[in-house]
């Protein structure tokens, strides 16, 4: 893994809460799926590679986002390594969230979004597309499913957010499109 696979995430300028506690009850409800798809002896191996060093928990993902979110004005440039969050596994739980809908791409940057639906076939298709990342014996490496960037560059995409965010500009709080 190289030391430069960064995020960088959004969220909406302004707290909204309806936002924040419909994004939460559906990590909530996914966090479910996942409980569920894991009791699944034949699925639980599959995954197995992907949870050697942790489970992942997805609610715990999405509240240490949401903080981090909080205490650096609505924009984090996350280190998908670990290093900085101390979580061997955040690039697996984020990939996955990523391929659920919780986070979508706009320009350099994931934005925060409340998927339409989360099914349990759609967090063991999450899963399982994590588990493809897997190398040579090297483990899962979700973050080839990200747009990753160099600290340096994650850090001056933030800056400059933010600097806009300041100055009264409005930054595009949904991505224009998505492609699915």
């Amino acid at each position: 893994m190289l030391q430069d696979d960064h995020v960088l995430i959004e969220m909406t300028s302004e707290p909204d809460y309806r936002f924040i506690g419909s994004w939460l009850m559906k990590v909530a409800e996914t966090q479910t799926f996942w409980s569920e798809a894991l009791r699944d002896p034949y699925f639980k191996s599959r995954v197995f590679v992907m949870c050697v060093w942790a489970m992942p928990h997805l609610e715990c993902a999405a509240l240490e986002i949401l903080g981090a979110l909080k205490q650096q004005d609505h924009v984090i440039a996350v280190d998908l390594n670990g290093i900085e969050n101390q979580s061997p596994i955040f690039s697996t739980e984020f990939a996955m969230m990523v391929h659920l809908g919780f986070f979508v791409p706009a320009g350099v940057s994931y934005q925060m979004t409340v998927p339409e639906s989360v099914t349990l076939e759609k967090v063991r298709l999450a899963a399982l597309k994590v588990v493809s990342t897997e190398k040579d014996d090297e483990g899962v490496q979700p973050e080839r499913l990200l747009n990753t960037l160099p600290l340096a560059e994650a850090e001056a995409w933030r800056c400059t957010r933010l600097a806009l965010s300041h100055a009264g500009f409005r930054i595009l709080e949904r991505p224009l499109f998505v492609v699915e």
